[in-house]
Order: C-alpha cells, then sequence, then structure tokens
C-alpha cells in the first residue's frame, strides 16, 4: 500500500466495523467483526491500525527550510513522525490519535503565525531572501523554546519510543520518497529580527486530560 488517503479510510472503515462489532444484534456484531479481520488481513495491517492516526497539514509545492524546521520540531514534541510529501508539499504527522491531531493544530497555528508576524514587521518593498530569512530566524527561535518545553514535559523519557513506533508503522504502510536541498546563504540581519519575534510567540502549557503538552499560542 503507497498511499496515505488509502490507508486512512479502511482504517476509518475498520473501527466502524469494530464498532459494529459491539452491537446488541448478535447477528450484524458476528458479521461486522468478521468483515474487520478479513480487512485487516487483506492489507497485512495489526492493532496498530487502531493506535495511530496520520493528520495532513497543507503547505506549498515549493520546499521552504523553515516550514521543515517547524514541522520537524513540533513533530517531536508531540511523539510524533512526520514527513513531507514531494509531490504535494503536505507535511504528515503520524503518532498516537491526540498527539497527532495536535502536531496537526500546533504546526499550521505557529505556521500561521509566523506568516502574519513577517507580513506586519517587514516593509512592503524587501526583498523575498529577506522576507524567507526572516521567517526562519522566527521558526528557528520558536524550535528552541519547543525543545525546552518538550524536554520539560513528564512524559519525556517516553517520547523517543513514541516516535520510533510511529515511524516503523509508517514505514511498513507506505513508501516515502525522500530529496535532498541545497544549504542556502542566509541574512543574519532577518534571522536576527526574525528571532526576536520568535520570543513573543507564547507557547504556555496548559493541563489536559492526557499526557500530551496541550500549548496555546497568541502573538
Amino acid at each position: 500500500m503507497n498511499n496515505i488517503n488509502e490507508l486512512e479510510n479502511i482504517k476509518t472503515k475498520i473501527r466502524k466495523l469494530l464498532a459494529l462489532s459491539k452491537s446488541d444484534n448478535e447477528n450484524e456484531a458476528t458479521a461486522a467483526l468478521e468483515k474487520a479481520n478479513k480487512l485487516i488481513e487483506q492489507f497485512g495491517l495489526d492493532k496498530e491500525v487502531l493506535h495511530f492516526e496520520s493528520v495532513r497539514a497543507k503547505a506549498t509545492k515549493t520546499y521552504v527550510k523553515w516550514r521543515t524546521l517547524l514541522s520537524t520540531n513540533v513533530a517531536w514534541l508531540y511523539g510524533c513522525h512526520q514527513y513531507r510529501e514531494c509531490k504535494t508539499g503536505t507535511f504528515v504527522f503520524t503518532g498516537e490519535s491526540l498527539n497527532a491531531f495536535m502536531a496537526g493544530e500546533m504546526f499550521m497555528y505557529l505556521h500561521n503565525t509566523i506568516n502574519r508576524c513577517a507580513k506586519k514587521a517587514i516593509r512592503k518593498n524587501a526583498n523575498f531572501k529577506f522576507r524567507r530569512d526572516f521567517k526562519y530566524g522566527m521558526a528557528d527561535r520558536i524550535c528552541e523554546r519547543i525543545v525546552e518545553l518538550g524536554e520539560s514535559c513528564s512524559w519525556s523519557p517516553h517520547r523517543k519510543i513514541k516516535i520510533e513506533e510511529a515511524k516503523n508503522y509508517i514505514e511498513r504502510s507506505i513508501e516515502i520518497t525522500t530529496t535532498e536541498h541545497k544549504e542556502m546563504k542566509l541574512n543574519r540581519n532577518a534571522i536576527i529580527k526574525g528571532a526576536l519575534y520568535g520570543d513573543s510567540v507564547s507557547l504556555a502549557r496548559q493541563a489536559g486530560f492526557s499526557l500530551v503538552p496541550q500549548l496555546c499560542c497568541g502573538s
């Protein structure tokens, strides 16, 4: 299987069948369980099909370094495996259901916050490279703070295991194409200015019902 959408559709179907298998109607319950087991066997899946979720966050087809930096660190924070689809530019976060959801939400929030700050902070006639490097500087500083926050979480020692489990699951399920990108010369002044704005983004952890750090950001 090489299509993440196909995999997610199958997982959804299996979940629905397993839900029906708990029906009070014995015949309906038995039939649903049999169908679920057949699908699991047909596609070579195991109990992890119900353990992991993949959340997609749209981006541009063109590779942008600061977006990849941000997505990598957000995925790490929530104990998820992350990769970028080369054809679409979409970032995919895979992990336990709530973790993957939070990673996707946090990435898009921070992504939009950085774009919004760049629009306000940089003069309209600034060149593309300055804007790009401002965003990189802001993302880099936010990521430094994400690492500080992540290491202070009570479940931090278990993060590596969670990420490795999600990575192994994805590698068994789909084929990922990777592309190398050239290193770019960055504008130091733009990076410094972006980093200052990165310090202004709130990363206040809130108590939640799970061991996942609940983050609330605002500029």
